[in-house]
């Protein structure tokens, strides 16, 4: 049985990452002015790399 950390790395788990931030980026950018779109990708990104870390 192959274990979770043999399939994703870390490479894998920034690009989720960036995914996630671009995404929040593309819907808070409608309500908030850039700054605050920025802002809370850069936490989107945060959040979702803390959540899959734990998997590697």
């Amino acid at each position: 049985m192959t274990s979770l950390s043999s399939v994703l790395d870390f490479g894998d788990v920034a690009a989720w990452g960036l995914i996630v931030a671009i995404a929040v980026f593309a819907v808070a950018i409608r309500r908030l002015p850039m700054g605050g779109a920025v802002a809370l990708a850069a936490l989107a990104a945060l959040a979702a790399k803390s959540v899959m870390i734990p998997l590697i």
